[in-house]
């Protein structure tokens, strides 16, 4: 099994803090779930994971901020998706330990 990366930097274990904070919410899971199907909007996000938009907003900004998903503005519609494929893998790995 490969070793982690065990010289990393103070400003890298932040980094990665920040990404752990950011999936130890069970919403932000469920909108990690929900992107895996495709882009959406805040509204449509809402919705589907059943939480109000200043909350949706909120959750999708420490997402954001983590890296973990991307932003697009059409007009007055802003689309989020996920940033990277690897964004599920870690998520399906996470749910592979808790299980």
């Amino acid at each position: 099994m490969d070793r982690p990366d065990v010289g990393s930097s103070d400003a890298e274990r932040q980094r990665f803090a920040a990404v752990g904070r950011a999936l130890a919410d069970p919403k932000r899971l469920c909108v990690l779930e929900t992107l895996a199907a495709g882009e959406r909007s805040v509204s449509e996000l809402s919705r589907e994971v059943g939480c109000h938009v200043p909350n949706m907003s909120q959750h999708l900004s420490v997402l954001r901020s983590a890296g973990l998903v991307a932003a697009r503005r059409d007009g007055n519609t802003v689309f989020y998706r996920l940033a990277d494929q690897r964004v599920l893998e870690a998520y399906r790995l996470i749910q592979t330990l808790a299980r």
